[in-house]
């Protein structure tokens, strides 16, 4: 299950309220590393590229839907929409915004109640990043910020009980945390690598020493997130990226 962060207080962003200096800035891969000002436990790699480990479970699109049993297109939908985490941010986010698109084109039917209950867990999940401390790098503090506009649209929806916006919006925001997540990270960062590497060269051309290392270290990347150790797999991933010249948003 695709876990995530915790509650909010009230007043201001998050974004506001945790930095209480300038965003420090993560290297684009270009340099030397730089790490958070204060690292805490839910807070992976920050000496890399950070990610956050929220123990907040977060609703899914199959949460939402009141139809039981969900008939095929809503099942088409949840599939497609699961499907989407097996991408980095840039593939998975285009993939889900035409998600979205169809979710709002079927005209979903969601439960009143889940989506309460889904507005609260993302709250809850913003909460428990409060908690984390320190600085968010850009790529950070840009997705926490979207949840918190997107679970606040939610609750805009809510109280005119226009329950499938209400949904859709709480899913955003969850999925905007989501993209926080360690094993996203990792998936990010080696696709990111693999992207500029291109196919294998043929054997007559061989390949430099840098891109080769890059190579290998990708593939190593993608053998730690099948094995679920999202930190190592995103350490590769980054080194990849860095010998690549590759920049990160």
């Amino acid at each position: 299950m695709l876990q995530l962060a915790s509650s909010r207080g009230a007043g201001g962003s998050v974004r506001h309220r945790v930095c209480a200096a300038a965003v420090i800035a993560v290297p684009l891969l270009t340099g030397c590393r730089e790490s958070l000002t204060q690292v805490e436990s839910g807070i992976v790699e920050a000496e890399t590229w950070p990610a956050l480990k929220i123990e907040q479970t977060l609703p899914g699109l199959r949460d939402l839907i009141a139809t039981e049993p969900p008939g095929a297109a809503e099942i088409t939908l949840v599939d497609r929409w699961e499907a989407t985490w097996d991408h980095g941010t840039a593939a998975g986010g285009e993939l889900r915004d035409e998600i979205y698109g169809g979710a709002r084109a079927l005209q979903l039917v969601v439960d009143p109640a889940a989506v309460r209950v889904a507005t609260e867990s993302v709250r809850g999940a913003l909460g428990e990043v409060l908690q984390f401390g320190g600085s968010f790098p850009p790529h950070l503090a840009g997705r926490i910020d979207d949840a918190e506009r997107f679970v606040a649209e939610a609750g805009a929806a809510s109280a005119v009980e226009d329950w499938t916006a209400a949904g859709l919006h709480a899913l955003r925001a969850a999925d905007a945390l989501r993209e926080t997540s360690p094993r996203t990270t990792a998936v990010t960062l080696v696709e990111a690598a693999e992207d500029a590497l291109g196919p294998l060269p043929s054997e007559v051309d061989g390949e430099p020493a840098g891109p080769a290392r890059a190579r290998r270290l990708a593939l190593w990347s993608r053998i730690a997130i099948q094995q679920e150790r999202y930190p190592l797999a995103i350490q590769r991933g980054y080194y990849a990226c860095l010998l690549l010249g590759v920049r990160l948003p």
